[in-house]
């Protein structure tokens, strides 16, 4: 019986051992990850199903012999992909699910490197899906060399618990993630891999000063303001470790192991922000992925659970490694009605009881907020005499009738505006707008030589413009109409930029004294916006305001204390104008080397004008 005892258990083990191993297996098959992607014949890559998207004929994905071998880059094979002009600029490869296997990002595997040999610098964009194809998006990083081999970093650390994490099957590709101009944008792309972060652990530098003026301020806890007084900033019933330190000379609370911690300010120091638009936090953490924002107002009994007490919670997802400057909307805390007894700020991170988060300028104020994408000061006022002009749309003169600014075959969406007391014209969701004079509104412009206008845009990276002539029977159609378009050079961002064009650029527009439509056309198609204003025609010879104007660079840029303005011709004034097109200084220097001092100027964003015999020029400045 002992023998057979022994046998029994000992199979019984091996059993055992079988099943642990069949397990181990299929958990393995289910979560393991092919890398590094090297495209070698005995390596991942180039026995994959590679299948090209959005880049016009889709050509396939080639496995080539690496085109310098030496350097960083000693592999044999490497990717090839060619991404042409008429292709969109997220044009890319994605592999089929499950070549790369099936894996979950966590601390481990977030760090993703990619080497690229590319013939432009441009963005390239990496992106992983799920089998259902879900997918939080892709991170972009810019390569910096031409014509060699150099190694991307892309941090997927901020993508960490989220649901379309876990689960990946998948990876995308965006070679070249830019609008193209030839079809030579040749990109290769070899030995990407997945490694562990190396993130600082804690900030080196201090948050960002707040320079909001202390009279729209109720603050809990900065250096830059007087504090109101706070109970506590870490409540009995909190699952955190406080600490208090400074951070560059600043004073910080950090927060670790952070599942939730609770701040008070009850009784007589309960918070009244009815009057605030906005609560701030600056924020830096290393391992969050995700930070919520909690505010409860006590109710008119000042007393927690007296029945009137209303809270409501706001989701951040915060940049990692660095400082997040966080401006949340007082009305997006919906859930209370009544702000004048705030007794309670709530802080909590995912992952639950493992992060880390520095914080600093805990405050509410109520200063509108600059929106970046809306330019801050009005176009350059035109200066051309109104005799030698015919104006479409500008406040500089009397304008002739249009019969639409937005016609009902176009594909944009049209807002009529003023920036800084100027009407303006908004255009968003723009592939393309049609402006129509007809009929008796037709214009005749043969004595007219420049079309002028200005734009301003956050995101267009082409502009097109259309003149159209309905011929001598004015009608749309008659076999006489005549129509040419112009390519525009490449607009400035979050600039003003100044259009005059000669009209005999419209070589096929053989007539021009019944001008129905103008169109305007910008790219990314569908999604550009541009702000447009002094729609006009002029006549040869009339002073031209920015067509001559003065050519500057500004450095440095953002700046501090002073910045060097150097121009092409002399400047004759210079002045800065703050984000609510108020001027802050001026001078009239008369030369092409400006030096001015901004001592005495707060930290934001600020627009320098420069203005010289022939024009005015207009460029952003950033002072930190």
């Amino acid at each position: 019986m002992k023998k057979n005892y022994t046998t029994i258990k000992s199979h019984i083990g091996v059993m055992k051992k079988i099943a642990l191993s069949i397990l181990m297996m299929g958990t393995m098959g289910a979560y393991a990850q092919n890398a590094p992607i090297n495209f070698e014949s005995a390596g991942n890559g180039a026995s994959w199903s590679w299948t090209t998207f959005e880049n016009s004929t889709n050509p396939t994905l080639q496995v080539v012999n690496n085109p310098a071998s030496g350097g960083i880059n000693t592999s044999a094979k490497v990717a090839r992909f060619t991404a042409l002009k008429a292709g969109n600029p997220w044009a890319g490869v994605e592999c089929a699910h499950g070549n790369v296997g099936t894996f979950t990002l966590t601390a481990a595997n977030s760090t993703v490197k990619i080497m690229v040999y590319k013939s432009v610098k441009s963005d390239v964009g990496i992106k992983f899906a799920t089998a259902s194809g879900a997918s939080k998006g892709e991170l972009k990083v810019a390569n910096t060399k031409v014509d060699e081999w150099e190694e991307l970093t892309f941090n997927f650390a901020a993508y960490i618990g989220e649901p379309s994490s876990t689960g990946i099957d998948q990876i995308i590709i965006f070679p070249d993630f830019i609008a193209r101009t030839n079809d030579s944008n040749v990109c290769y792309f070899d030995n990407i891999t997945f490694s562990a972060g190396s993130g600082p652990a804690m900030p080196t530098v201090a948050a960002p000063t707040p320079t909001r003026p202390s009279t729209d301020v109720i603050s809990m806890f900065s250096n830059a303001y007087t504090n109101k007084n706070v109970d506590t900033w870490r409540t009995s019933w909190s699952n955190a470790t406080l600490t208090d330190l400074q951070i560059a000379g600043n004073d910080t609370k950090k927060y670790s192991a952070l599942d939730f911690v609770g701040v008070e300010t009850t009784g007589a120091n309960l918070l009244d922000v009815s009057t605030m638009l906005y609560f701030h936090i600056d924020a830096w953490t290393a391992d969050i992925t995700s930070l919520k924002i909690k505010l409860v107002d006590f109710g008119a009994d000042k007393a927690y659970g007296g029945g009137d007490d209303k809270e409501h919670q706001v989701t951040l997802t915060p940049k990692q490694d660095e400082w997040n400057s966080f401006d949340i909307p007082m009305s997006d805390f919906t859930g209370i009605t009544n702000k004048s007894n705030i007794a309670q700020l709530i802080i909590n991170g995912t992952p639950v009881g493992s992060g880390t988060v520095y914080v600093d300028n805990v405050y509410y104020h109520k200063v509108p907020l600059i929106d970046p994408n809306t330019p801050q000061v009005a176009a350059p006022t035109p200066t051309f005499a109104a005799t030698d002009v015919m104006s479409l749309f500008s406040n500089a003169y009397t304008n002739k009738t249009v019969d639409t600014w937005r016609t009902s075959w176009s594909a944009a969406t049209l807002e009529d505006l003023q920036i800084a007391g100027n009407d303006t014209k908004k255009y968003s969701s723009l592939d393309f707008v049609g402006v129509e004079t007809v009929a008796a509104n037709a214009l005749d412009i043969t004595s007219m030589s420049y079309i002028h206008f200005h734009v301003w845009t956050p995101n267009a990276t082409s502009l097109k413009v259309k003149l159209v002539d309905w011929g001598a029977d004015k009608a749309f159609g008659g076999g006489d109409d005549k129509e040419h378009e112009v390519t525009l050079t490449n607009p400035t961002s979050s600039a003003w930029n100044t259009y005059d064009i000669p009209l005999s650029s419209f070589t096929d527009l053989t007539t021009r004294s019944n001008i129905s439509q103008m169109i305007f056309k910008a790219t990314p198609t569908g999604s550009a916006t541009i702000f447009i204003d002094n729609v006009l025609y002029r006549k040869s010879g009339a002073s031209v305001n920015g067509l001559n104007a003065p050519k500057i660079n500004i450095y440095p840029n953002p700046a501090s204390d002073n910045v060097t303005i150097n121009s092409d011709k002399q400047i004759e004034m210079v002045s800065v104008v703050n984000s609510v097109g108020q001027t802050v200084l001026s001078m009239n220097p008369s030369a092409k080397t400006v030096v001015l001092d901004l001592s005495n100027l707060s930290h934001g964003v600020y627009y320098i004008k420069t203005t010289s015999d022939e024009g005015q020029a207009t460029s952003k400045l950033i002072i930190e």
